[in-house]
């Protein structure tokens, strides 16, 4: 079981998006993942046609050990959804006091069998606030979704420098795993421009793949669904299942090179 967080410190770059689409088009290569919602603006669990109901129990419920993850989980195409409420936000301003605060996420996720999960996905604020800093505290590694244009590298930049902070601090083994380009197209010169900055500064953690503008992921959204329910056709799906495949193929390297290491 791997855990990754979906981290980008700029909003507005497809991270929740991302998140979203690539465990759907995992689980439909028949990966068993589990995508938590750590986002007081629930867009992943609004993304996927769920609403929690005051009362009802969402991820904090796991954060605080009240709860496990199959208590939780809302199945969607094959994801099991750990859904957010916008109560999450009053309850970050409560578990800022608490101890242990930014270790909440490792802790409760230590008690999840190792075999339950290929992939655990976090999606994560985009900010360096409490559930940011557990996703960091708690992830193998982090997919960082980047907007091709140039206000997008001052915000990877200082979530590189975040990254080492806590691989110092509070999580030797979190790596960035991967740099994905959204809304890219290689035929403007300001996105080939964003792919040789991010190229020279990340080298090979830059995904080969990318996402294009396409309507249809938004309107997926929109529908509750991820792109490849939408409009399996459609150049947003065939991105998602591209990316796919090089995600799985990196894992597969990754977990040869740790073997030959050990």
């Amino acid at each position: 079981m791997k855990i990754i967080g979906f981290c980008n410190l700029k909003g507005g770059v497809g991270k929740t998006t991302m998140c979203q689409n690539l465990a759907s088009a995992l689980a439909s290569l028949g990966r068993r993942i589990a995508v938590l919602d750590l986002d007081p603006q629930s867009n992943l669990t609004s993304g996927w046609g769920i609403t929690v109901e005051e009362g009802e129990p969402y991820v904090y419920d796991f954060l605080v050990g009240e709860s496990s993850l199959s208590d939780l989980a809302i199945k969607r195409e094959g994801v099991d959804v750990i859904p957010s409420s916008l109560d999450l936000a009053v309850a970050e301003l409560q578990l800022e006091r608490e101890p242990g605060r930014d270790s909440l996420l490792r802790s409760s996720l230590e008690n999840v069998p190792k075999d339950e999960y290929d992939y655990i996905f976090c999606d994560s604020p985009p900010q360096l606030g409490l559930f940011t800093r557990n996703v960091l505290a708690a992830a193998d590694e982090i997919m960082v979704p980047l907007e091709s244009e140039f206000y997008s590298l001052a915000g990877v930049r200082l979530l590189d420098s975040t990254v080492k902070l806590f691989q110092k601090r509070l999580n030797k083994g979190l790596e960035v795993g991967g740099v994905v380009l959204t809304r890219h197209n290689p035929k403007v010169v300001i996105n080939r421009d964003v792919q040789r900055e991010v190229f020279a500064y990340y080298g090979d953690v830059l995904y080969r793949r990318f996402v294009r503008q396409n309507i249809s992921i938004v309107e997926a959204s929109g529908a509750g669904m991820s792109v490849l329910s939408y409009d399996r056709n459609c150049n947003g799906a065939r991105d998602y299942r591209l990316l796919a495949e090089e995600f799985e193929e990196r894992q597969e390297s990754h977990g040869e090179k740790k073997t030959q290491s050990a």
